[in-house]
């Protein structure tokens, strides 16, 4: 069998590390809370960079 006719196989749930299955679907729910906390912190920093520029400038001050 060639490399382009292997199929991939569908090995089920895995553990990841030591972590069983529903351990690291709680790790990857953490992180993507965190992510999004990060993300609306980033925006946040945008808008008050923003913020300040333009009272800087004094187009609005």
């Amino acid at each position: 069998m060639t490399e382009q006719e292997k199929k991939p196989v569908d090995m089920g749930p895995r553990m990841v590390g030591s972590l069983s299955v529903d351990e690291s679907r709680l790790v990857r729910e953490r992180q993507a809370s965190r992510s999004n906390v990060m993300g609306v912190v980033l925006i946040g920093l945008c808008v008050l960079f923003f913020a300040i520029t333009i009272v800087k400038v004094g187009v609005w001050g």
